[in-house]
């Protein structure tokens, strides 16, 4: 029996060669794959704006928030106007302290109330500290606060997504892979 033997000039045999690697991906888009991973692995995420966030007690105890407005990153701040005309400022380490205890008790802050807790946990500053639901408007002094920053809380909901994605273009079942067969 004679076996017959392709010559290597045969035109069927390297089309089909060719198409096969084609198709299992020897012939290399990865360039342009690596491409994307180096430009998404180095995009930095801009840190949002900060907040400075005015709260008037009307009663003992009962606090509404008249005035919230942005301000530089690392520089957000809650302004205390107590009914008695005192004022007080929490910012920095005093702030922080305060809002992990208040995210610390967030079910009892999600209940309701207008005490000084409650308050800060449904403004911007809740939000910074991680609440994840829409402001309360019973807890501004009038709508037009609350209004005043929907454009900042978006900010910080893309600076949230932005900041928990994977960092490269690759997805999916095989997203491991480098290309190639058997790779």
């Amino acid at each position: 029996m004679k076996k017959r033997y392709l010559t290597i000039g045969d035109f069927k045999r390297n089309a089909f060669i060719v198409a096969a690697a084609t198709c299992m991906g020897l012939t290399g888009c990865e360039s342009n794959t690596r491409t994307n991973e180096v430009t998404n692995a180095g995009a930095e995420v801009p840190t949002p704006d900060g907040i400075i966030t005015e709260l008037t007690e009307e009663a003992p105890d009962q606090w509404k928030i008249t005035d919230e407005r942005t301000t530089v990153p690392g520089q957000s701040m809650a302004i205390l106007k107590y009914s008695d005309g005192r004022v007080d400022t929490l910012q920095g380490l005093a702030l922080e302290n305060q809002m992990k205890g208040v995210a610390a008790n967030q079910q009892q802050y999600n209940q309701g109330g207008f005490g000084l807790g409650s308050v800060l946990w449904w403004s911007g500053m809740g939000y910074m500290a991680g609440r994840m639901m829409s402001p309360r408007p019973a807890y501004y002094a009038n709508p037009g606060v609350m209004n005043n920053t929907a454009a900042w809380r978006q900010n910080v909901q893309t600076y949230r997504q932005q900041s928990t994605a994977p960092r490269t273009s690759r997805s999916g079942y095989f997203r491991g892979r480098s290309g190639g067969a058997g790779a």
